[in-house]
C-alpha cells in the first residue's frame, strides 16, 4: 500500500512539472528586444561619414577641357533717364527770374519756399549766376505775415547774386515805401560784392555782375517812379556805357500787351535813348510774352540794337497763385543764343500751359511763349 502511494504521488509530481514547462515556452523571453524593420533605421551622421557622403557627391575632376557652361541671360537695363532741362552744358549759365510771388506769400508759403530753395539747392547744376524778382513780394501791405514768408524765401537765395524791388502790392498806401525798405532796403544788400548802389533805401538799385563773357549792369527801380527816379536810372546806364543793360520794372506793359502810363515814360525817357539796354523785364499783369523793339541809336537809317521787353507773371494761372513756376532764362555764348525756360519746383513740371487741361478762358495764354530761343542781343567781347 505505501509503496502504491508513493508511485502514485511521484506520478501525479511529473504530470504537473510537464504542465508548467509547457506553459513557459509558449511566452517569449523578457529579456528579447523587439524586432524592427530595416527601412526604419536611421544613422545619424558623423563627422567621418559627412565628409565621405560630400566627396562621393562630387563629380570626378576632369583633366580635359570643361564643358563650357551657358551664359546667364542679363537682366535688361531700363533706358537711361534724361537730365532735366533746367541743368546746362559747360559754358552755359542760368539767370533766374520770379515775379509777383505775392499769392504764395498770402496762401501758399510752401510754395515760395520750394522755388528759392531750389534756386540755392541746385545752383551748380544750372551753372545759376543771378537772380531776378520784379516784385509784388506781398499781396498785403500791411500783413507782418506775408512779410515774414517773403523775407525768409528770400534769404534762401541772400549768398547768391539778386536783386528785387517793390510792386504795387508792396508799397499801397498808407505805408508806402516804409516796410519794404525796413525788410528790403539797401541795409540788406550794401555789403554784397555785386551790389553797386541805391536809389531812396533800395527804392531803386543797380547790381554789377560779370557772368562769361559779358559785363552785366541790371538796374531797379519800385512801382511809381518819380521824375527823380527815372532820371536816376538814365544816369545809371549812362556811367556803365560798356556794360550790358539790363531794365527791371513792376510795371511795363498793361494785359492788352501795350505799355502801361509808366510803362510809356521808361520807354521814351530811357529804353530809346540808352545804347546799352538790351532787356527789359517786368511783372504786375498777368501773362508771359516777349516784344523785341530795334533802334536806331546813331540815326544812319540802319537799326543798331535791339531790346527784347518781356513780361512774366503767373500769378493769375489756375488756382494755385502761379503754381511755383520760374523763367530761367539760359545763357549760351558760345553759340550767342538765349534760352527761355518754364519750369515749377513745386510740381516738378515744365512749362504749365503745353497740358491742354489747363487751359483757361478768362486769361488766354500761348504756350510758345513758355519756351523759346532768341538770339543774343549784345556784342560778346572776348
Amino acid at each position: 500500500m505505501k509503496r502504491f502511494q508513493r508511485f502514485f504521488i511521484g506520478a501525479i509530481c511529473l504530470l504537473m512539472l510537464i504542465s508548467c514547462a509547457g506553459k513557459k515556452e509558449a511566452q517569449p523571453p523578457e529579456s528579447a528586444a523587439p524586432e524592427v524593420a530595416a527601412e526604419e533605421i536611421v544613422l545619424l551622421p558623423t563627422e567621418e561619414t559627412a565628409e565621405a557622403t560630400a566627396n562621393a557627391a562630387m563629380p570626378p575632376v576632369s583633366e580635359g577641357t570643361p564643358e563650357p557652361t551657358a551664359e546667364p541671360t542679363p537682366e535688361p537695363t531700363a533706358e537711361p533717364t534724361a537730365a532735366p532741362r533746367y541743368i546746362v552744358a559747360d559754358g552755359v549759365y542760368t539767370i533766374a527770374w520770379m515775379s509777383d510771388p505775392q499769392h504764395y506769400s498770402k496762401k501758399f508759403p510752401e510754395y515760395y519756399y520750394a522755388m528759392t530753395s531750389f534756386l540755392r539747392d541746385h545752383r551748380d547744376e544750372m551753372q545759376l549766376s543771378y537772380i531776378i524778382n520784379t516784385g509784388d513780394l506781398v499781396h498785403n501791405t500791411d500783413l507782418d505775415s506775408e512779410w515774414d514768408v517773403a523775407d525768409r524765401a528770400q534769404a534762401m537765395i541772400d549768398d547768391i547774386p539778386n536783386g528785387v524791388l517793390a510792386g504795387n502790392h508792396d508799397v499801397l498806401d498808407p505805408i508806402g515805401y516804409k516796410t519794404f525798405c525796413a525788410r528790403f532796403g539797401e541795409k540788406r544788400y550794401r555789403d554784397k560784392p555785386w551790389y553797386g548802389g541805391s536809389f531812396e533805401n533800395n527804392r531803386g538799385h543797380y547790381d554789377l555782375i560779370t557772368i562769361g563773357q559779358t559785363d552785366y549792369l541790371f538796374v531797379y527801380m519800385g512801382f511809381g517812379p518819380t521824375k527823380k527816379a527815372i532820371q536816376w536810372v538814365y544816369d545809371v546806364f549812362r556811367n556803365y556805357p560798356d556794360r550790358v543793360g539790363v531794365l527791371c520794372l513792376h510795371d511795363y506793359y498793361t494785359k492788352t500787351q501795350t505799355l502801361s502810363e509808366d510803362g510809356k515814360r521808361w520807354h521814351d525817357q530811357v529804353v530809346k535813348k540808352t545804347p546799352n539796354l538790351y532787356m527789359v523785364l517786368c511783372g504786375h499783369k498777368y501773362g508771359s510774352y516777349c516784344f523785341p523793339e530795334s533802334f536806331d541809336d546813331d540815326r544812319d537809317g540802319r537799326e543798331d540794337r535791339t531790346v527784347y521787353q518781356m513780361l512774366f507773371n503767373y500769378q493769375a494761372s489756375l488756382f494755385d497763385g502761379g503754381g511755383g513756376y520760374l523763367r530761367l532764362l539760359q545763357i549760351n555764348e558760345t553759340e550767342g543764343t538765349m534760352h527761355a525756360l518754364t519750369y515749377s519746383p513745386v510740381f516738378d513740371d515744365f512749362n504749365r500751359f503745353d497740358d491742354p487741361n489747363n487751359r483757361e478762358e478768362y486769361y488766354p495764354f500761348d504756350e510758345k511763349n513758355e519756351e523759346y530761343t532768341l538770339p543774343l542781343p549784345w556784342t560778346l567781347h572776348s
